[in-house]
Parts: structure tokens; C-alpha cells; sequence
């Protein structure tokens, strides 16, 4: 009876320590934990995969993959060996284990378990059940990270579909489909589409719980990353602004939540040359995030990206130089060889070196970026594309005119695959090969892509 309670009484404290977001303490309690659940328990059961499952979200929380990886699978295991083939409890695990190899990067991995997952629980609840709803969440979140938006965006209808019949529009789940949707069509460049989803998304959430809620916060933080996208800055600010008054008086002005919105907050100034105010909230985001999750936690890369960009445009070089080097050590410690994260970083840090004229040096970075998002997605995704634009950009400064055009042809193909042929993106592409091919004399070629380019222009609105 002592160790019943002594396992009840540590499990309730670690899981109480978990979402209050006090994860070193929580982190602490596990050993005991563990010990005292297997005296507790002798041999496997299913409160303790419960358990072996709750430690292995914590340890996904704090991005620290093998650990997670570790207790997933012996959660994974315990139910496997105690409960029938279609048994829905055997279907979250192989949900838990889908996201953590997303966020590790490793796509396959998560296709295999999220396709398991949505296989037991259709067969076990049928087709329209929220269970399967949420995995088709999942899988449309995956599909997104891999560019393939298609199929992503046919996935979360799917799961809007089922949510909004059960739910009905004033619900959180109902909006979290909303919001997703909304991310996909924001992706394709639809931004009138995305725009009208993120507000209906906020719609139901602000129904559903109110206008001071975390939920709320979230979708706020994405419609105004939208709008400052469309240069809409002052409802930008002002959504923004919300959200972190939300967060602050739910939280606490120290909360780890606070930092991301302090960082799009100084995005929105950034965007406007109001760089004396971007700067002191993204060096208060930085100090929140060192506090509660130190100085080389991969999650800090965002904020010091930030900062750095904000150097680079004061002029103050050396330190955005050692901002984006600091970033890439922390992705390159924390992440595996191929993620994108490590692409970025490298990206990053050869536009500073491409705008100080280090071009061999930028060279360098921009072709191992692009090795890393090949050998992460394959040759045709849109991380891809940019990756070849930005070493076109390059050649092209370099006066390497026929390279540029090469390096051009292949991210417009990818683009107008990934994207169609009248993508913001794609126009990006028709100009810069107009102008690569009026540098190179072939004035024939460079009116045909300007001749597309002025086409394109007018029904999205832009001016080149």
C-alpha cells in the first residue's frame, strides 16, 4: 500500500510540474519514478506505459529526441503486448511517436507511425470519428513540412469536415483546423484565402474561450504574421500587442509562451526601420528563453536569428556575425546532420557574408545548405528552390550569368510544381531570369520571362 501511494503521489506531482512548464523539476522526479513505478506495478501494465508515455512527452518538450524516442517506445511496447491489434491507446502511441520524428526531422519515420495510427483508429472508431480527425491533423502538419501542400491541404479538410460536424464552429479543435488550413493556404501564397480562414479560426476560438485565452493568442500571433506578410503593420501590431497581454496576465510576465510573440512583435517594428524598438523585446525575449531553457537550447535560435538580422541591418556586422554563428553551432549540436533547422542556419549566414562581399565565403555555406535540404526532402522541395536562388543570386553577382540561369531554371521548375505557375514565388524567379538573360545579351529570352513576369504581376497584385 505504501509504494501504491508513493507511485499515485510522484505521479500526480511530476504531471502537475509538466504543464505548469517546470520541466527541471519534473525531469527530477523521474528516476524515482520509474523505480517506484516498477516495484509499484512488478512486471508491464498499462498505467505504467501511461506513465513511460508522460516522461517521454516531457523529454519531447525539451527537444532532447533520443530520451523521448527511449520511453515512446517502451510505452509503445507495454500496450503492444496488452492490448488487442485495433485497441486505440496502441494508436496514440504511434501518434506520440509520428510528432516526435517530425519535429526530429525524420519524415519517413513519422509518415510510418501517423499512417499506423490512422489506420487502428479508423478501423477501431470509424472514419469520422475526432480521434481520426486528429491524426489527420498530424498527418496534415507532416505533409506540410514536406511541401507536398496538396495533400496537406486535403488532409486538414478531412479533419475540419469531422470536426466542424461534431464540434459545430465554436470550438477549439474546429479552430485549430481552421488555423491550420489557414498556414497551408498562406503557404501557397493565398493570402486572401488564409487571411479569411485565420479569422474565422479566431472566430470560434474566441467563442469557444474567450478573447483572453493561450488558444486565442495563437491564432492571433498567426493572422498577424500574415498581415505584416501584406505589410497590414498597424493590425499586425495590434494583434500582437493582444496576445501578449493575454499571455502576460495568464502567465506571468517571465512566461517562456511570452518570447515568441516579443520576437514577432520586433519582426512587425523590424519591418517598418523601427529598429531602436525591435531591439530591447527581442533582447527581453532573449533573456526569458536563457532563464527557462538556457543559452543553448535549440528553441533560442529563432530570437537570436532576429537579433542578428536586426545587426545586420544597423551595420553592426561582427555581432550579427557571431549571433548566426552562435545559431549554427546550436542547430548543428541539437539536430541531425540533414534537418532543416541546420540548412537555415548555414543560409543565414552566408546572406551576411553575401552582403559584406565574403562571396567565396557565402558560396561555401549557400552549396552545403543545399546539400542538407536535398538530403532532408529530396531534389524537389521548395527549401530546395530557395536554396538554388540564393546561390543564382550569387553567380549572378559574380558575373557567372550561364550558372545563375541553371541554378534560376531549376527553382522555378520546383516552384511551379510545388506551388503552381502563379505563385508569388514563381514571379520572383521570372524576374530574376529576365534579368539574367539581359545580362548575358540574350535580350530574346529575357523579354519572354519579363513578358510572364508582367502577366503574372497584376492578379497578385504586386509591382516589380
Amino acid at each position: 500500500m505504501q509504494t501504491q501511494n508513493r507511485w499515485t503521489e510522484l505521479n500526480t506531482q511530476f504531471v502537475e510540474l509538466y504543464h505548469r512548464g517546470e520541466f527541471d523539476q519534473a525531469e527530477s522526479l523521474v528516476p524515482q519514478l520509474i523505480k517506484t513505478g516498477e516495484r509499484r506495478f512488478e512486471k508491464e501494465h498499462l498505467e505504467l506505459a501511461a506513465c513511460l508515455n508522460n516522461i517521454a512527452e516531457l523529454y519531447r518538450a525539451r527537444e532532447t529526441f533520443p530520451k523521448s524516442i527511449l520511453f515512446h517506445k517502451k510505452a509503445l511496447a507495454i500496450r503492444e503486448k496488452l492490448l488487442r491489434e485495433d485497441a486505440v491507446e496502441r494508436a496514440n502511441s504511434l501518434n506520440n511517436l509520428g510528432v516526435l520524428y517530425k519535429d526530429k526531422g525524420d519524415l519517413s519515420q513519422a509518415h510510418a507511425y501517423h499512417n499506423r495510427a490512422l489506420k487502428i483508429k479508423q478501423k477501431a472508431l470509424g472514419p469520422n470519428h475526432p480521434e481520426v480527425a486528429t491524426t489527420l491533423n498530424n498527418l496534415s502538419i507532416l505533409l506540410k513540412v514536406e511541401g507536398n501542400l496538396p495533400e496537406a491541404e486535403k488532409m486538414c479538410r478531412r479533419a475540419l469536415t469531422i470536426r466542424e460536424k461534431i464540434f459545430g464552429n465554436a470550438h477549439p479543435d474546429t479552430a485549430s483546423s481552421l488555423n491550420n488550413l489557414a498556414v497551408i493556404k498562406e503557404m501557397n501564397g493565398n493570402f486572401r484565402e488564409a487571411e479569411a480562414l485565420y479569422r474565422r479560426a479566431l472566430e470560434a476560438v474566441e467563442k469557444a474561450v474567450g478573447s483572453a485565452h493561450s488558444d486565442t493568442a495563437v491564432v492571433q500571433n498567426n493572422l498577424a504574421h500574415l498581415l505584416k506578410t501584406q505589410r497590414k503593420y498597424p493590425e499586425a501590431e495590434k494583434l500582437l500587442i493582444s496576445a501578449l497581454g493575454t499571455k502576460e496576465a495568464l502567465h506571468g510576465k517571465e512566461c517562456l509562451g511570452i518570447a515568441s510573440l516579443l520576437i514577432s512583435l520586433a519582426e512587425i517594428k523590424k519591418a517598418q526601420a523601427r529598429l531602436a524598438a525591435a531591439e530591447p523585446l527581442l533582447q527581453r525575449a532573449r533573456r526569458i528563453m536563457e532563464k527557462h531553457i538556457g543559452a543553448d537550447h535549440p528553441e533560442i535560435a529563432t530570437c537570436l536569428n532576429t537579433l542578428a538580422a536586426l545587426y545586420k541591418e544597423q551595420g553592426k556586422f561582427e555581432e550579427s556575425e557571431f549571433l548566426y554563428k552562435k545559431v549554427l553551432n546550436i542547430t548543428e549540436a541539437n539536430f541531425p546532420r540533414i534537418h532543416p533547422n541546420i540548412a537555415a542556419a548555414l543560409n543565414n549566414l552566408a546572406v551576411l557574408y553575401d552582403a559584406q562581399g565574403r562571396y567565396e565565403a557565402a558560396e561555401s555555406l549557400y552549396k552545403r545548405a543545399l546539400r542538407v535540404v536535398e538530403d532532408a526532402h529530396g531534389t524537389e522541395h521548395p527549401n530546395v528552390a530557395s536554396a538554388l536562388y540564393n546561390i543564382a543570386g550569387l553567380c549572378l553577382q559574380l558575373g557567372n550569368f550561364n550558372d545563375a540561369i541553371n541554378y534560376y531554371r531549376r527553382a522555378l521548375m520546383i516552384r511551379e510544381k510545388a506551388f503552381g505557375q502563379h505563385h508569388v514565388s514563381v514571379l520572383s524567379v521570372l524576374n530574376a531570369l529576365a534579368r539574367a538573360y539581359q545580362l548575358l545579351g540574350d535580350e530574346e529570352e529575357a523579354h519572354r520571362f519579363q513578358e510572364r513576369a508582367v502577366a503574372l504581376s497584376a492578379p497578385n497584385g504586386k509591382t516589380f
